[in-house]
């Protein structure tokens, strides 16, 4: 008997080959078990259980033709084939579209009805699919997924890889890297789930379920993969309806289920490989021989028994000598200063990707979005005000770069927040919004607070006086922040309506300035951080002497002012499960202050950070809920505030650039200069901007999608590239006006100045 056995990558995120050869080797000790590789540099073939070796070029300098034909002798001689790669499998598949006897693969109809994230063949499994979203929609819908699931996302190739992106500018690195190497758009992001993983591996012939086992991770490596873990039993619940799926997908071959079982004994499905596992070998030990039941049901020879040595198993890291026949390859010249080389993928799986696109560009293809519904859009819309505000721009006699004010946009938005607040508000507890200063200050968004009866939200003292020349009383002003005191000697002397103290010595230098007379507020409190989140603001509750010194310190303040709490953490930041998360845990932390101090909270500061769409949207359920809560949880609570600075500033305004430069090189790759840089947009590394083209003959804006147009600032900084991967409208020229939008908030605030001359 002789099996072939590919996949023989032996480094930190092994491939099974070695795993598989160990279990075929126990269970067939005379069969002759040659190993397939596409590498010199693949540490496995020089593991000592293999009879013989079948190297072949990298994957992108194969005839894949030949090659076939080589594949289809040996099974037709006999020989038995596992394919430990999932694109070897699928190539296999291609090539063998009705089997083969001796292919001890899966059909390409069973591979396509695995494909993740969704995974289609399991859906009758007691299992469910992590929320997903396909790459091929707008950046701004992107950027929504990750603030609803709190940043805690997956983002995955099609058929290897997988990243955590906890920010935008993660998110975006990742996936220009995971689209360069896999040569396709079409990643997706997927919601994590928390739990422990678990996974159930099974072997099968022709449609026939032939064993299965189960398998708890109990340690793993950096990268996710398993280093030990337990084997036991399919439970019946779960394995007759995998022998369907089975039996369903004619399935032939090894294969993998990777689960998450979460707190609540639920099962999420991640995804399946079509392969054994590179646990293989550990399932052998616990007494579950796959390979060779796979092996004996093709061949009709008898494995030997496979005896349990433990239901555990670990792995330990082993030297092993080099084949004569097959020396270490030199090591590459070194590049960029590092010196190796990356074996992540030595067999060039990378390229046979590419390869097996350009053989059927539907092979690999799954549909991400659900059966009739509309192609997603790699464009945002604009809303109609957005529309409003640009046309009525003069951009003939405009020089560019230069920030649009967006009126209609921004007085709208006033008016819905200041609807809202009075909505909310009751007999016993007033909603008020403040207008945080910092992130925008424009005059005329600080004049449209006013009017509009929000507070001024200061963090300096600079910052008070602007809210006093354009018409703010010192009682509409709500002043917090580490630097409250800077400049020196601007502190108004008139009562303020509130003070925020950012740190126990804060607090204390509030306390004497109020008993010196020189600064009153009707209200003073403090700012929490609530436990186990990373903020270099607020006063930590989680260390038991801060705790206690905060306490006493809150009991020294005056008694003619109310006592207020201040919570504020970004939600576009923590993500808005999150952020509502946090904001029950410090009403929680508010009772236990209330009762140790005996003074009770009549404000309460609900702070800001927030998105536009998360703001505007339908929020009014979720802070008419808080209200409640607020009213049940600290019933002296008499004035709610919330500070939307970013809901209310970012879609204020735009920036009008013009392109200068279009370059055009291979392979429909572009780069397109603008006049404008990362001193009018810095922001645009932390958040996606809805961007369009003005058609420069019929005036029309086009939206802007994704593609293969990087567009470069103007200045001479390598990190100066405003948007990458964009798809400019056709018959885009040097001379257009590009206009991003959603520029109002932090782009305009933290800009500056620099190549201007």
């Amino acid at each position: 008997m002789k099996i072939y056995v590919s996949g023989l990558y032996a480094g930190g995120n092994p491939q099974p080959g070695v795993g598989i050869v160990r279990s075929l080797r126990q269970g067939f000790p005379k069969a002759t078990l040659v190993g397939v590789e596409y590498s010199n540099r693949v540490s496995g073939i020089h593991f000592d259980e293999l009879d013989a070796l079948w190297i072949e070029r990298p994957w992108g300098e194969l005839d894949l033709d030949a090659y076939g034909e080589k594949v289809r002798g040996a099974l037709d001689g006999g020989g038995f084939w596992i394919s430990g790669s999932d694109l070897e499998a699928m190539w296999l598949a291609s090539i063998f579209p009705d089997g083969h006897p001796n292919l001890l693969a899966p059909p390409m109809a069973g591979i396509k009805r695995i494909t993740k994230p969704v995974v289609e063949a399991a859906s009758d499994l007691p299992v469910r699919i992590p929320t997903y979203l396909s790459t091929e929609h707008s950046d701004w819908d992107l950027h929504a997924f990750c603030r609803e699931h709190n940043w805690r996302v997956w983002l995955k190739g099609p058929y290897y890889d997988a990243s955590r992106t906890p920010t935008w500018d993660a998110f975006t690195a990742v996936r220009n890297a995971l689209s360069k190497v896999w040569s396709t758009e079409k990643l997706f992001l997927q919601a994590h789930v928390s739990g422990y993983e678990e996974s159930v591996m099974l072997s099968a012939y022709q449609g026939e379920l032939l064993g299965a086992v189960s398998m708890r991770k109990r340690d793993i490596t950096p990268e996710g993969k398993t280093w030990a873990g337990d084997v036991s039993e399919v439970p019946p619940s779960f394995l007759e309806p995998l022998r369907r799926m089975v039996r369903d997908t004619n399935w032939t071959g090894g294969g993998e289920l990777e689960m998450v079982r979460d707190a609540a004994n639920q099962l999420w499905l991640i995804e399946m490989n079509p392969r054994f596992p590179a646990w293989v070998h550990g399932a052998t030990i616990a007494g579950q021989n796959l390979p060779a039941l796979l092996v004996q049901a093709a061949s009709g020879v008898s494995a030997q028994p496979a005896p349990a040595h433990s239901a555990e198993f670990t792995r330990v890291v082993l030297e092993v000598p080099v084949r004569p026949d097959y020396p270490l390859p030199p090591l590459p010249e070194p590049f960029a200063g590092a010196v190796g080389h990356s074996m992540k993928h030595p067999s060039g799986l990378t390229a046979l990707a590419a390869r097996l696109h350009e053989i059927d560009p539907d092979m690999l293809d799954v549909a991400l979005d659900p059966a009739g519904s509309a192609a997603p859009s790699a464009a945002a819309v604009l809303p109609d005000s957005f529309v409003a505000d640009i046309a009525a721009q003069d951009f003939d006699a405009m020089q560019t770069p230069q920030y649009i004010y967006m009126d209609t946009t921004a007085a709208g938005l006033f008016e819905q927040a200041a609807a809202r607040a009075h909505r909310l508000s009751t007999n016993d507890v007033e909603v008020i919004s403040g207008y945080s200063i910092k992130t925008n200050p424009d005059k005329r968004l600080i004049k449209l607070a006013l009017d509009h009866g929000f507070y001024a939200e200061a963090i300096s003292l600079g910052e008070v006086q602007t809210a006093l020349e354009v018409g703010f009383r010192p009682d509409q002003v709500i002043l917090n922040g580490p630097g409250k005191w800077w400049p020196q000697g601007l502190m108004p002397r008139e009562r303020m309506h509130a003070v925020f103290c950012d740190s126990i010595a804060d607090l204390d230098r509030v306390v004497a300035a109020v008993e010196a007379g020189e600064m009153s507020a009707k209200h003073i409190g403090i700012r929490i951080r609530t436990p186990n989140i990373v903020s270099r603001f607020g006063i930590p509750l989680d260390s038991p002497t801060t705790f206690g010194k905060l306490v006493a310190a809150v009991k020294r303040l005056p008694a003619n002012s109310a006592f207020g709490v201040h919570f504020h953490m970004a939600s576009s930041h923590v993500g808005v499960a999150q952020w509502w998360h946090l904001f029950e845990s410090m009403l929680k932390w508010c009772r236990s202050i209330q009762t140790l101090t005996g003074r009770t909270i009549e404000m309460l500061d609900m702070g800001g950070g927030w998105y536009p769409d998360d703001w505007h949207a339908d929020e009014t359920a979720k802070i008419a809920k808080a209200v409640e809560l607020v009213r049940a949880m600290l019933p002296a609570v008499r004035q709610i505030a919330s500070e939307p600075g970013k809901a209310m500033a970012q879609p204020s305004m735009a920036l009008a650039m013009r392109i200068l430069e279009i370059q055009e090189h291979e392979e429909g790759h572009v780069e397109a200069v603008v006049d404008a840089s990362i001193a009018e947009i810095p922001m645009h590394f932390w958040q996606p901007h809805r961007m369009v083209r003005q058609c420069g003959e019929t005036g029309a804006l086009q939206p802007i999608g994704r593609g293969k147009t990087h567009l470069m600032g103007r200045l001479c900084m390598e990190h100066d590239i405003i948007a990458s991967n964009v798809q400019l409208p056709e018959g885009t020229r040097a001379g257009d006006l590009l206009i991003f939008c959603d520029a109002g908030g932090y782009d305009r605030s933290m800009s500056y100045v620099f190549g201007r001359g």
